[in-house]
């Protein structure tokens, strides 16, 4: 039996790679400042309110939520850097009845949910990132991705609709060599766990 393997991604946000550029403004006020004096009582101080709005703030911070795959033998995938989005179609049948404008509508069952995920993947050198393309964690990546047994997976995002387990449809990646990081785009589909009696001995 395999030993659990733990593999961490660390992903640094597309904020990061943005371009930085400064915007000077012309002054709002060309005349004399005002002055505070005289006003009848002191300046009061206040905290300042949510949400956030200095950008100092959150440099160095994430506010990604992490994606973990596992497969069967225990080895798992942690990915920093995962967008999920989900979406599901509920199975009715409308049936037409003759003399009646709309249709009757029959529920079935709820479909599997459709999951798309988009992965940031970078280059990490004893836990340092590094200026070097994530070959190597793309080779990681792909084992998972190859798995043909669903995967189990967990996050934040995904705990919220009940999606445990997964079977990766496909995956794709283009080519970008002009920095460290490498986004992949994967094609899922839930899969849950079935029990099945039967009443015939």
């Amino acid at each position: 039996m395999k030993s659990p393997v733990s593999i961490s991604f660390v992903a640094v946000g597309a904020a990061q790679f943005a371009a930085k550029s400064l915007v000077r403004f012309k002054p709002g006020r060309t005349g004399e400042a005002p002055s505070w004096e005289g006003r009848g009582a002191d300046m009061t101080t206040h905290e300042v309110g949510t949400p956030i709005t200095d950008r100092a703030y959150w440099e160095g911070r994430y506010a990604l939520c992490t994606l973990t795959f596992r497969k069967e033998d225990g080895s798992e995938l942690e990915i920093s850097d995962a967008v999920a989005a989900v979406s599901r179609e509920r199975r009715i049948v409308c049936t037409a009845i003759t003399g009646r404008d709309g249709t009757v509508k029959e529920y079935i069952n709820d479909g599997d949910w459709n999951i798309n995920i988009v992965v940031g993947v970078q280059a990490v050198r004893g836990g340092v990132i590094t200026d070097d393309y994530p070959t190597e964690e793309l080779r990681q990546l792909r084992e998972f991705m190859d798995e043909k047994k669903p995967l189990s997976v967990y996050s934040a995002f995904l705990d919220i609709f009940d999606i445990t387990k997964v079977v990766i449809k496909n995956y794709s990646a283009t080519q970008a060599t002009e920095a460290n990081y490498q986004a992949v785009s994967i094609s899922a589909v839930s899969d849950e766990d079935y029990e099945i009696y039967s009443n015939e001995y």
